[in-house]
């Protein structure tokens, strides 16, 4: 059963404009042909930073989410993540124009 992971952390001050893009640039290639990993969004808001992963299986996300993990986005942006799991039961895909149910 795939999996959602969502992860929050304080946003840093001051990561908008240049600065947000530069750390995309950084970031956006590690998670390219990771195993087990679907899609990622990367997101945020005035008061947020983080994430919404789609994996294969929990155990897949819960092996990415590791000590190193954690310390890297602390050591980043200065905040322990916040996860969140979510098991998916059902799927719309209006880009594909499908659906799928796992329930």
């Amino acid at each position: 059963m795939h999996c959602l992971a969502i992860v929050r952390f304080p946003a840093p001050a001051g990561l908008s404009g240049a600065k947000l893009r530069a750390v995309l640039q950084d970031g956006v290639p590690r998670y390219k042909d990771l195993p087990g990993l679907h899609r990622k969004y990367f997101a945020g808001n005035a008061t947020h930073g983080g994430g919404i992963y789609e994996w294969e299986s929990r155990a897949e996300a819960d092996a990415f989410y590791n000590d190193s993990w954690r310390e890297r986005l602390r050591t980043d942006y200065g905040a322990v993540p916040q996860i969140e799991f979510f098991d998916v039961h059902a799927v719309v895909d209006n880009d594909a124009h499908t659906m799928h149910i796992d329930a």
